[in-house]
């Protein structure tokens, strides 16, 4: 048992991420705060039966995954919009002089506005392609990991992430002329604006 993973490590390692991957899906705070509690019910009562034949971490997106699409499935389900899901949601320190002599005013300001641009974009994507780039490009995680947590195979994951990333670049390029600033900061203005 010296090796023996317990249901509060893997909830204190993990809680934050899925969180994060949540609420990039479901687009709403609340609904992802809750989704998150019972992703982790599930985990806490399924735990006896987690083998090791896959990543801990894998395993537990694919809970996360199918909590999703069963969230999906039910009346509850409505669309809502959150203010930033590229937003890590880790807990931020009173003091944030540090980060505020990082980044000027400005350069916060112009951020916020190319996050909410390019998330907006994001969050009309399919859910099978907005899936896969929130795993592979928001979370880190690698094709096959992404199979195991998707139930799917290598190939479709390659798929989807190729046409995911192409429909995503055509509809920023249609709809948003980017630019660098005068600190060479990438900013971005919707077209037509």
């Amino acid at each position: 048992m010296g090796n023996t993973i317990t249901f509060t490590d893997i909830y204190e390692k993990h809680e934050k991420p899925i969180y994060n991957y949540v609420l990039r899906m479901v687009r709403d705070q609340e609904a992802a705060k809750d989704l998150t509690q019972d992703i982790f019910i599930k985990v806490y009562h399924k735990l006896n039966s987690f083998k090791g034949d896959a990543q801990l971490s894998s395993w537990l997106y694919r809970i996360a995954t199918n909590s999703y699409v069963d969230y999906l499935r039910t009346k509850g389900y409505r669309q809502s919009v959150v203010t930033d899901p590229f937003e890590d949601n880790e807990d931020k320190d009173t003091d944030n002089t540090i980060v505020e002599k990082v980044l000027s005013i400005e350069d916060q300001f112009v951020k916020s506005n190319m996050n909410a641009c390019i998330k907006g974009f994001l969050d009309n994507l399919p859910e099978d392609y907005r899936a896969v780039i929130v795993l592979h490009d928001l979370q880190g995680f690698k094709n096959r990991e992404i199979a195991d947590i998707l139930n799917c195979s290598l190939g479709t994951v390659k798929i989807r992430l190729h046409r995911a990333r192409k429909k995503f670049r055509g509809v920023l390029a249609s709809n948003c002329d980017f630019y660098r600033n005068s600190d060479s900061m990438l900013s971005c203005d919707r077209k037509g604006n």
